[in-house]
């Protein structure tokens, strides 16, 4: 799955002879570089991001009223919100999601251009109707999740790869014996524990085998700690680990639906977590949903 929007951007930035590189739809450093260089030359605020004022400055910019307004109504059901990830599929049955990650500056909620998700196999289901392994991704709102691991460290986002730019304090790098725990009405349920590869069986995940999927993630916080639903038993298992993280794929390289989490292509992940803080708030839903709803 390629973004159409930041091919745009790339062939634009070549026009402009900013960009030489080849045009491969993921914003990754070079052409986040290309736009700040574009940026400082026309005297905009150098951040890297293409909203509207870069973008329309560049003559690739349309209006998008859905996304401003569908933050807007979601912020005033949750106080306090500056950023949103709005993850929008076409039903509660797609596979496949419109991710843009909406800001509030001076103000007023600009989002960020359309980027290609995946969610769950099975498409989206509310986290209350939602179980443990039936293959959706939970709609909902939901906080960044911050967990405590098995050493103490209290971390939000993790990986195998580099830290993509988030605060270091709650970036954990994977190390041997993270096994995140998956299976239902079990202590470590929804949580980090140490366990060595052989003993982190199905469905618990050893997150140091994940390599391309966790190269960089966000803990969403459906079902998180401090009050896990499911790690005791008789409790529901609403969700374990749900994560915004990168694409997995298929031999003929299409981008896969995930277990249950929400998933970007690699550039545009690393461009997301390079830019959100600790208040973000991940909105996941239909269009009716998310701006009636949720």
């Amino acid at each position: 799955m390629k973004s159409s929007e930041v091919m745009c951007l790339e062939r634009r930035l070549q026009e402009l002879g900013l960009q030489d590189s080849y045009i491969d739809g993921e914003f990754g450093t070079i052409t986040e570089n290309a736009v700040v260089v574009y940026q400082r030359s026309r005297r905009l605020y150098r951040d890297g991001v293409v909203g509207p004022q870069t973008a329309g400055s560049m003559g690739i910019w349309h209006a998008n009223p859905w996304c401003n307004q569908a933050a807007q109504r979601i912020s005033s059901r949750h106080d306090g919100a500056k950023q949103i990830l709005i993850v929008r599929g076409g039903s509660w049955s797609s596979q496949q999601a419109v991710v843009q990650l909406s800001r509030r500056v001076a103000g007023r909620w600009t989002c960020s251009a359309e980027l290609s998700g995946m969610v769950g196999r099975n498409g989206l289901r509310p986290l209350r109707d939602r179980r443990s392994g039936d293959g959706t991704t939970p709609a909902g709102v939901f906080p960044l999740a911050r967990l405590k691991a098995w050493d103490g460290h209290m971390f939000s986002f993790f990986g195998n790869a580099s830290n993509p730019g988030v605060p270091q304090g709650l970036w954990r790098q994977v190390r041997a014996g993270d096994c995140y725990g998956a299976t239902p009405n079990t202590s470590s349920y929804g949580h980090l524990r140490y366990r060595s590869r052989n003993a982190c069986g199905s469905p618990d995940e050893y997150l140091a085998d994940y390599e391309n999927a966790y190269t960089q993630a966000a803990i969403i916080g459906a079902n998180s700690e401090p009050n896990v639903s499911g790690d005791a038993p008789g409790e529901i298992p609403y969700a374990s680990a749900i994560f915004l993280h990168r694409h997995s794929y298929s031999s003929n390289g299409a981008a896969k639906p995930s277990a249950g989490c929400v998933s970007l292509a690699s550039g545009e992940l690393r461009y997301v977590l390079g830019r959100v803080n600790t208040s973000v708030l991940f909105a996941i839903g239909t269009s009716m949903h998310l701006y009636h709803d949720a």
